[in-house]
């Protein structure tokens, strides 16, 4: 996925499996579905001139609820890289079922740290893109 030039997508490489690469590109996917489909009501939005206020609320709601997602996706980036200084033993688990168990651990306990106000990077985001008449 980039956004204006920037490659959002983690790069593939010897300990990430094809389950995990499978996964990240099945979740590009949805996002890139729920961004079309709100791009879409946005473009129907502004043809009609005006957004009423359900319109402004939905609109800052799904801003909302992205820029919650992009921080969960950043700090899971953030926790990723920290755990590969980690050295491998036996002691912290160095088999395939134990890294795909930590990968999730650390996808829902970023989107618990994020929903919970996080490092402050969804609020940032939302306040940049939210309508003002809503916040």
């Amino acid at each position: 996925m980039q956004i204006n030039g920037t490659l959002l997508m983690p790069s593939m490489n010897s300990t990430n499996s094809s389950a995990t690469g499978s996964h990240l590109i099945s979740k590009e996917e949805s996002f890139n579905a729920e961004l079309d489909a709100a791009q879409k009501r946005l473009d129907a939005a502004a043809k009609s001139g005006v957004l009423t206020d359900e319109q402004i609320a939905q609109r800052n709601k799904d801003i909302r609820d992205a820029s919650i997602q992009m921080e969960a996706m950043m700090l899971k980036m953030l926790y990723n890289d920290m755990w590969k200084t980690v050295p491998k033993d036996e002691f912290y688990g160095d088999d395939n079922a134990m890294d795909i168990y930590r990968d999730m651990y650390h996808e829902e306990l970023t989107k618990q740290m994020a929903m919970g106000g996080g490092i402050g990077l969804a609020d940032f985001i939302y306040n940049q893109l939210a309508t003002k008449s809503d916040r």
